[in-house]
């Protein structure tokens, strides 16, 4: 490797998203020339809360609040065009500053009418966002149908415009070709061209060598997953998954750059775990009746508003219904969809399962947010937090786990700088933590703000504590 060349590094959320990846990836931003996604699509939703601006991100990294940084999209990442630029326009009136920052593979595929109508038919059954994702990703394996490319990417665009949208006309009638879908797609089609025409001025366009040729110059990224690695589209719990690869490695595929030169792999988890959609959740606060609770939510339009003027949660908090405790969390921890505003699947911390994660995927070091929302298990009766930790082999297999319970600790003060200043239950928890994954925890969150994310140095957690 040239020695004056640059390095990359990942950055991927370790459970079922939602951890808050945008906060560490907007703390760390200043140390990199360059964050970008290399997976998803509008389907994120990635707030940030800075000093000078707060933003809910779906397609744009989360370095959009450093003014050097550039940004990247990568060829792994399938664009919405209409809420690209929506996205974009938001950005500007908090006065972020994106003029010559943002580039995009011109690899990407584009959210086509038919992904969009296909999703919203049949997305609800796993709990997708309705973006057109899913859809997308596949017609871009499909390739071609009824004698049409199922596939439009932004060069096609650049090349032949009236062209693409064309195509994208004719592959919508392959499916539906009555009247109301022809207008139909042709209402979607011209709010695409507006939009397209909005980003055109403002949004490099770039090739696959991009990205390596700014590494090779010395430039230092970082890449962002967009969603966690426990939604794999193939790692992950089939068919409850996401649409993309999110595992750590895909980074250089979809993120456009030769592996050689991967640093180190990072990951994010949060210590209330959380889960959007259908699947799997063993640690899930009353089990399947939250789980069907939220799915007839999602439906029903329930969010935070509804949930707020139906629930007192400081009473649910002391119930000893795990279902009413689930509620409560999220009600005072705001776990509610960025984009779509449903309400979160609430459990408690896996760490057994987060053990495995950072093994499997080569994790070299952690952050640890929302630690500061730990302090509301001393409102519920038995004033615990409840975790999952890994067993040894001899007391009952390689994958073992058992529910330990840690004592819960009072509000933590706004100022805290030093982790010796934490309660002495929470500095044992981070200990303990540290230990069941083997991995190093780089710092742990303590609020929503960029200053509340505090950085541990080799050596801060006792691991005998």
């Amino acid at each position: 490797m040239n020695a004056r060349a640059g390095y990359a590094d990942v950055l991927v959320g370790l459970q079922y998203g939602d951890e808050g990846k945008a906060k560490i990836v907007d703390r760390l931003a200043a140390d990199y020339d360059i964050v970008a996604r290399f997976n998803g699509g509008a389907n994120a939703g990635h707030t940030v809360s800075t000093p000078t601006g707060s933003a809910r991100l779906a397609q744009v990294p989360s370095g959009v609040f450093h003014a050097h940084t550039l940004m990247y999209i990568g060829s792994g990442c399938v664009v919405s065009l209409v809420k690209l630029a929506d996205e974009l326009d938001a950005l500007r009136s908090t006065g972020a500053s994106l003029d010559g920052r943002l580039h995009v593979s011109e690899q990407c595929a584009v959210i086509q009418p038919w992904h969009l109508d296909f999703d919203a038919r049949h997305g609800a059954q796993i709990g997708t966002t309705g973006n057109g994702i899913g859809p997308c990703y596949a017609d871009l394996s499909l390739r071609w149908q009824g004698g049409v490319r199922t596939v439009v990417q932004l060069r096609d665009l650049v090349a032949d415009e009236a062209g693409a949208f064309e195509q994208m006309a004719r592959y919508a009638a392959t499916h539906d070709d009555t009247p109301a879908a022809r207008a139909a797609t042709g209402s979607v089609i011209a709010s695409m061209r507006a939009a397209w025409a909005r980003l055109k001025p403002s949004v490099g366009v770039v090739d696959a060598r991009w990205m390596t040729r700014h590494v090779q110059r010395g430039a230092r990224v970082l890449f962002e997953g967009a969603q966690s690695v426990m939604l794999d589209v193939t790692g992950g719990q089939q068919p409850y998954v996401t649409s993309s690869h999110t595992a750590p490695a895909f980074a250089f595929v979809g993120g456009d750059l030769p592996v050689r030169y991967h640093r180190k792999t990072i990951g994010v988890a949060k210590a209330i775990a959380s889960r959007v959609g259908a699947g799997p959740f063993r640690t899930e606060f009353g089990a399947q009746r939250s789980s069907r609770y939220c799915a007839d939510a999602a439906l029903r339009g329930i969010g935070w508003r509804e949930e707020r003027d139906r629930f007192d949660p400081q009473a649910l908090l002391r119930s000893e219904d795990e279902f009413d405790v689930g509620v409560a969390l999220r009600m005072l921890t705001n776990e509610y969809g960025t984009g779509s505003g449903r309400p979160r699947r609430l459990g408690r911390l896996d760490v057994a399962e987060l053990a495995e994660v950072i093994e499997r995927h080569g994790v070299n070091e952690w952050y640890l947010n929302k630690c500061d929302c730990l302090s509301l298990f001393s409102g519920t009766r038995d004033a615990e937090i409840p975790v999952l930790m890994p067993q040894s082999e001899g007391e009952g297999g390689a994958h073992a786990a058992a529910m330990y319970h840690f004592p819960a600790f009072d509000e933590l003060p706004d100022d805290v700088t030093d982790i010796a200043r934490l309660p002495l239950p929470l500095q044992a928890f981070v200990s303990a933590v540290q230990t069941a994954t083997a991995c190093r925890i780089a710092g742990i969150g303590l609020g929503p703000r960029r200053e509340q994310l505090l950085i541990l140095s080799e050596g801060t957690v006792n691991d005998d504590a």
